[in-house]
């Protein structure tokens, strides 16, 4: 079985005559469009008289699944870590509020003389 690196890379050039080059290296570069484009080509290079042992594709499809899953559960993660930031946030703001309001409620029940039990 032949192993893949994944990297991946790309030159641009402006009009001003500089040349930027961007490299991507791991797992992190490579999509799903990668995966199909890897296994059609693999598949039609294969040699006839000895194809890729089922096991073997069933494995590798089997482990972009599952890499698929963690890396859309860590963009959830991400995602509910921002909202309860968020929500952290807005439970300071109300207890500023509240607090602001029993200093106001305080203030009016002094201004007219009433007491509370």
């Amino acid at each position: 079985m032949t192993t893949v690196s994944g990297t991946s890379s790309t030159s641009s050039s402006s009009g001003t005559g500089t040349t930027t080059n961007t490299t991507k290296s791991g797992a992190s570069s490579l999509g799903f469009k990668d995966y199909i484009s890897l296994l059609t080509t693999q598949l039609k290079y294969q040699d006839p008289t000895s194809p890729t042992d089922n096991t073997q594709m069933i494995a590798q499809m089997a482990q972009f699944s599952t890499l698929s899953g963690i890396s859309d559960l860590n963009t959830t993660a991400s995602d509910m870590k921002t909202s309860l930031g968020s929500l952290d946030t807005l439970n300071t703001s109300l207890t500023n509020i509240s607090g602001k309001l029993d200093a106001i409620l305080a203030s009016q029940k002094a201004a007219t003389g009433t007491t509370t039990a």
